[in-house]
């Protein structure tokens, strides 16, 4: 009847729950325990679930009324009958003119029956008959299995038959599952609809908010393609009194477009992979406060391939760049190329379209970031600048560095915890801090509904299905996703008296990508590039010279990045329309610097003959601990054999690579233990030897292996 009870009943070591007047009645000592564990506001919310179940069995609720109809006819609280019920000589019988001893009597017959009754119901098992306790060592941690399902749910998902990672959970298997068998992976499709069918309301806490952007930030959902909204602008429009008519109402209307951006999971696991996930799974239910009774395969599956696929939809939604990937692609593309983001929006409206034009305020910095902040809010057109429903976007670093200046400027040395909600004397406009905004000085001010992230189904987004094809198991997922600023402005010329006052975005004039930002390019064969950002690297398989660059307009600069996996030698060609000192060898991996000239010629500023320095990803260690923050691959310089113990640092996504050392003595051994989780034991005994691990809600867990 209930599914906490047999974690009670075991972690107590009682035959049933106590019930006293109608309730769960636990004694001092009984609840003295279950609080230790848990805690007493748990307890509370434990015993309030199982009054309120027993409330609502018809049974109860008959013998229930019973006893009301008794209580009104004597005028009788429920308390004092029950009490007298109690001091009521056990075998006496009631005089037969003694009506109320006669109630009394069958008062307390009907009360006796009604804890029996209630007593049978919630120590009762539902279905098959319970039979294996798991202890943990924690209360929380005590699960109780049925002969077939998992948690003594009767879910086909908890099922028993054809799920080995159920059975393992449940102590009853130690076989590694056959991540290859093809009704295993029909299985796992079958719950994965199953489970969300289900359990709906795991979708909206798995997408919860806005995976990170702005809470305040609005969705648009059911956009399948594009979304438009009009906005309409006008000129003055009263004058004096005159005689002749003279109209001047001049309005513009203009239409935003947003568009929505196809977006695909592709997940290729081999066996052993599929197997690492299940052991972490199997792992956490040992992890301290967990409440294993509660968690699913499919449920921990799901979230473990979503978690990074929603941090790269934060990312992309703000640093995006779309660029297409050609049909006859062999390699996946980056996220950050799958659709354009807010800063690539206001990039081509600021920069591009001129749609919006940019404060003049020069570069923040530590000391003047409060007076900047002030000086971008007075430049401000007065109506707007007093207008509520204002967002200050910027990075959480710059919000940061307005909190510590204002303490030292106005004498408030207060603590550092949380950013302050707005900029001093406009209580009216809210810091709003954009993580991704990290790394640039870019600040814009709009309206808290100006900025709007579109969706089709926020369901699909973890609507996984798994195929198999010879020993390997593939996933996927498609949907569909996209961000957008409702509106921006209205183009006019410079100086013009409106200026500023015709739009709904503002923003400094620093520059907004990073300049080692680029984005790729690939070969259509015809030597004309139609650029849609400024900074541009040709792909490994460009094999054509180029000849001409459009997209961008007079006074842009735009760099061209070469790239030394180029099969052949191609130029970026001297002519008409490039002007050139010289043809530009995109092969050496250099870059082209140009600038676009009033006629719209491409005019070379500078280049450069070789790829920019890059920093090695490689580091040595030699200690048990690894730190993540320092690089990627961590190569073992040690001189006797060593067992690493932890990894530190990293964020969430984070993949690294150890590997061992060739020679007698020095082997490295990696296994689960801390924040570590491995399938198995590992012994890297050469530098060809490699474990790989990724960091997930707290764990380095293994992804792969290499032991040769």
């Amino acid at each position: 009847m209930f599914q906490a009870v047999a974690m009670v009943v075991a972690f107590l070591n009682i035959k049933e729950i106590p019930i006293a007047d109608g309730k769960v009645a636990f004694d001092d000592d009984q609840r003295a325990k279950l609080e230790k564990e848990l805690t007493p506001e748990m307890v509370n919310q434990l015993v309030e679930a199982f009054n309120k179940e027993i409330e609502e069995n018809s049974q109860v609720k008959s013998i229930s009324a019973e006893i009301k109809k008794i209580l009104e006819a004597s005028n009788t609280s429920q308390e004092d009958a029950a009490n007298s019920a109690k001091e009521k000589v056990p075998g006496e019988k009631a005089k037969e003119d003694d009506s109320a001893d006669a109630n009394l009597v069958k008062l307390k017959a009907l009360m006796q029956q009604k804890d029996e009754t209630i007593k049978a119901l919630i120590n009762s098992a539902e279905g098959d008959i319970p039979f294996q306790v798991i202890k943990g060592g924690k209360a929380k941690e005590i699960m109780k299995h049925s002969a077939t399902h998992l948690f003594g749910e009767n879910k086909a998902y908890n099922a028993f038959e054809g799920r080995n990672w159920n059975l393992k959970a449940a102590g009853l298997s130690v076989e590694a599952t056959d991540y290859t068998e093809g009704t295993t992976i029909d299985k796992l499709n079958g719950d994965m609809e199953l489970f969300f069918r289900e359990n709906p309301d795991v979708i909206k806490s798995l997408h919860r908010d806005n995976f990170g952007l702005p809470a305040s930030w609005p969705k648009k959902l059911g956009v399948v393609d594009r979304v438009n909204s009009g906005a309409i602008v006008s000129a003055e429009i009263t004058q004096a009194r005159k005689l002749p008519w003279l109209p001047k109402n001049k309005q513009l209307i203009q239409a935003e477009e947003g568009k929505i951006y196809p977006i695909s999971v592709d997940i290729e696991f081999v066996g052993q992979l599929l197997s690492s996930i299940e052991a972490s799974w199997l792992n956490s239910f040992n992890k301290e406060g967990s409440q294993a009774y509660k968690m699913t395969f499919v449920r921990f599956l799901v979230e473990e391939l979503d978690k990074k696929a929603r941090s790269e939809d934060r990312i992309a939604s703000i640093k995006g760049i779309y660029v297409a990937t050609p049909d006859n692609a062999t390699t996946g593309a980056k996220f950050i190329n799958r659709q354009n983001g807010l800063l690539y929006l206001a990039w081509k409206a600021r920069d591009l379209d001129a749609k919006y034009r940019a404060f003049k305020l020069g570069t923040p910095t530590t000391s003047n970031i409060v007076d900047y902040v002030d000086n971008f809010i007075k430049a401000l057109p007065e109506d707007v600048r007093n207008s509520t429903g204002l967002q200050l976007n910027l990075s959480p670093t710059w919000i940061t560095a307005y909190k510590r200046r204002y303490e030292q400027v106005y004498g408030l040395f207060q603590d550092y915890k949380g950013y302050p909600p707005n900029p001093k004397d406009y209580p009216n406009i809210k810091f709003e801090a954009v993580i991704d905004f990290e790394g640039t000085d870019f600040m814009n001010i709009t309206f808290d509904n100006n900025i709007e992230i579109l969706e089709n189904l926020p369901k699909e987004k973890s609507l996984y299905t798994f195929e198999k094809l010879l020993r390997k198991i593939y996933v996927f997922a498609d949907y569909k996703l996209g961000i957008r600023i409702v509106h921006i402005g209205t183009k006019v010329k410079s100086g013009d008296p409106d200026e500023f006052k015709v739009q709904s975005f503002w923003s400094n004039d620093v520059p907004i990508f990073k300049d080692d930002f680029y984005i790729p390019i690939f070969d259509d064969t015809t030597g004309a590039i139609v650029a849609n950002y400024n900074h541009i690297k040709v792909d490994d398989a460009w094999a054509t010279d180029i000849t001409a660059i459009s997209g961008m307009v007079p006074g842009q600069i735009i760099k061209v990045q070469g790239n030394v996996a180029m099969a052949a030698i191609k130029n970026v060609k001297n002519n008409a329309a490039l002007v050139l000192t010289a043809d530009f060898n995109l092969k050496t991996g250099g870059t082209l610097t140009m600038f676009v000239m009033p006629d719209g010629k491409f005019k070379e500023l500078s280049r450069t003959t070789a790829p920019a320095a890059v920093l090695d990803p490689k580091v040595n260690y030699t200690t048990a601990a690894i730190d993540a923050s320092l690089g990627s691959e961590f190569n073992f310089a040690g001189v006797a054999p060593l067992t690493i113990t932890s990894v530190i640092n990293g964020v969430t996504g984070d993949v690294i690579k150890i590997t061992g050392k060739a020679g007698l003595g020095t082997d490295v051994t990696i296994a689960t233990i801390n924040n570590i989780v491995m399938a198995s034991s590992a012994t890297l005994a050469t530098e060809l030897h490699y474990v790989e691990l990724v960091l997930s809600d707290g764990l380095w867990v293994e992804i792969n292996r290499v032991i040769v």
